[in-house]
């Protein structure tokens, strides 16, 4: 019967956006049938964050599960589609964007907020009793703010007390006050203040209308613009529902985003784009997106997948906490954290692998194969009918090339037998000399140490650069693409030797003019920062070297063609620029 739709996106905007938005679906969800909808348009958020909905879903209720379908838009395509805007996020593009992708069986179309709970009088069970019998036309209503000390109080789960509990607030207030437009120029077609929280008219309205008008890239007055055409549409009415509903609106002010902006946010045209508009339609044929395939799911459906299974267990008690396996206090750091346990590290790739499509091509370079094969099979949970990752270390052999959306780089270290008995016959040199006192315990774990780490640091280099020399070249990584760093974390000097050894031999664009000179000039700034002494210490990422790197001129200028998304325990997440 009615497909409500919304926007956001995953950026903690206004105050407690979380519990706001969790307090919005549960309560729309409420008023709804079970053949309604609610089309969410997770607009921007950026690649590395799950959705607004995703993230929120255990605070939502089952109702709310089932009828969420989230519409992601993505950040590239954000910079294509943007122009002039100032704005992170672009509503009417969004909002378009899930009307052409609702439900054609649904004769309404709601636009409206996930701040915004609706309270039905007494006569109708849902929303759908309400409008089943309604007139073809445009309603607009207004709405009734509830401060935030008041929503705040409310439990999440619960939208019947909720909307009870704000519904009496109002009452006993005396706070249910409609505010008209007092303007006679507007109105006509604009019957309360902020219309946007109540937008509701038959979905073929919309599609006359060709949706809002994507031109409108800036501050306000979209919502107003919409009111007027449709009042166009339907000649020269628009009607309301006083009386049969309340709209509720969940402040936000407290974080002062408003304040903070007054002075420099830039207005839509109020005057060309609503008191002069008198054309109807809006947008060309392509408007909402319709010529790009954006990734929709099921929000109930999405969630359940990505649950862990564990298996049942027995134990009832903490009992002696026992660990996974003994301590391994052994001093040997570079070897201990690159030839690291593959069951283990993996385990924190998942929430990578959940963000990305199932199209998008995976691509692993390493010489572990029992990480690739780890790697598979949360790939093959996470993404049944996705396409299989390719290995493409053997890329160059094949004379072959690859474009991945995402490009694993495995940094696992194998330490060749003449290391190995070297190191061996090393500590046995030691402890025989300890056994005699002739050095102390700090003086064989420093001479143990510095040995290993030198010898495993050149063998481990020269490992990794002999393995991307062949293969970089021939892949083609797009803006956008991301590039998963495993098991170097620790250590400034490799994952930099990476970063240089993708700068010489990465093959931009196909035209490459535009793309060699930044690169070219970034493999230089690398070569002296590798040299210089603070990169040439044993620094990890998390260090001073890496902050160094972070806060560089050149990288806050943006002419850094990788940027380093964030840094976890043995792994980096790069993003092409």
């Amino acid at each position: 019967m009615i497909s409500i739709v919304t926007y956001g996106r995953n950026d903690n905007y206004g105050f407690n956006l979380p519990k706001r938005t969790a307090l919005g679906f549960n309560c729309l969800a409420e008023v709804l049938s079970n053949d309604d909808e609610i089309i969410f348009v997770d607009y921007n958020t950026p690649d590395h964050l799950p959705t607004l909905p995703e993230s929120i879903w255990d605070t939502l209720t089952d109702k709310a599960l089932s009828l969420i379908r989230v519409i992601r838009i993505s950040h590239d395509l954000h910079e294509k589609c943007k122009a002039d805007s100032p704005l992170p996020i672009l509503e009417n593009v969004s909002r378009n964007a899930a009307i052409v992708r609702s439900n054609p069986q649904n004769h309404w179309i709601l636009s409206t907020n996930p701040d915004v709970l609706l309270v039905l009088a007494s006569p109708w069970r849902n929303l759908a009793e309400l409008v089943k019998d309604l007139p073809d036309s445009f309603y607009e209503m207004p709405r009734f703010d509830i401060p935030e000390s008041v929503w705040s109080s409310f439990c999440r789960t619960d939208p019947k007390a909720n909307m009870a509990a704000a519904r009496d607030w109002l009452v006993s207030h005396k706070a249910a006050v409609a505010e008209t437009v007092p303007d006679w120029r507007f109105q006509k077609y604009l019957l309360f203040d902020a219309p946007g929280d109540f937008q509701l008219a038959p979905r073929s309205y919309f599609f006359r209308l060709r949706g809002f008008d994507e031109s409108m890239n800036k501050y306000l007055h979209s919502d107003s613009n919409l009111a007027k055409r449709m009042w166009l549409l339907n000649g020269g009415r628009t009607d309301h529902l006083l009386g049969k509903l309340w709209v509720l609106h969940q402040d936000h002010y407290l974080s002062g985003e408003w304040a903070k902006n007054i002075g420099t946010i830039v207005h839509n045209d109020l005057y060309k784009k609503v008191f002069h508009q008198d054309d109807i339609e809006a947008n060309d044929e392509n408007w909402g997106l319709k010529a790009v395939r954006l990734p929709v799911f099921v929000l109930g459906q999405k969630v359940q997948t990505q649950r862990i299974a564990l298996s049942d267990s027995s134990c009832v008690a903490n009992g002696d906490l026992a660990l996974t396996r003994e301590p391994d206090w052994g001093i040997q750091p570079v070897h201990r954290l690159a030839h690291y346990d593959p069951a283990i590290i993996t385990l924190y790739l998942r929430g990578n692998l959940e963000l990305t499509p199932p199209e998008s091509l995976v691509a692993y370079v390493g010489q572990s194969p029992a990480t690739l094969e780890c790697i598979r099979r949360i790939w093959e949970d996470v993404s049944p009918s996705g396409i299989s990752i390719r290995d493409v270390t053997d890329l160059a052999a094949q004379a072959d090339s690859a474009e991945p959306d995402v490009l694993f780089v495995d940094f696992y270290y194998n330490r060749p037998e003449y290391w190995a008995r070297r190191i061996r016959l090393l500590q046995e040199s030691v402890q025989r000399r300890l056994a005699k006192n002739q050095i102390n315990d700090y003086q064989a774990g420093e001479e143990i140490s510095l040995f290993t780490e030198t010898t495993d640091m050149r063998e481990w280099e020269s490992q990794m650069t002999s393995l991307w020399k062949p293969v970089l070249p021939r892949l083609r990584l797009r803006p956008g693409s991301s590039i998963i760093l495993i098991g170097c974390s620790q250590y400034v000097s490799l994952y930099t030797k990476f970063k240089e050894s993708f700068a010489k031999c990465y093959v931009g664009e196909p035209d490459g003019a535009t793309r060699q000179p930044p690169l070219r000039a970034l493999y230089q700034r690398l070569k002296r920062r590798r040299s210089s002494p603070l990169a040439a210490t044993r620094e990890t990422l998390m260090g001073p070297s890496y902050f160094k790197q972070r806060v560089s001129k050149t990288e806050r200028n943006g002419t850094m063609d990788l940027k380093t998304v964030y840094v976890h325990h043995r792994l980096v997440v790069l993003r092409v620029n």
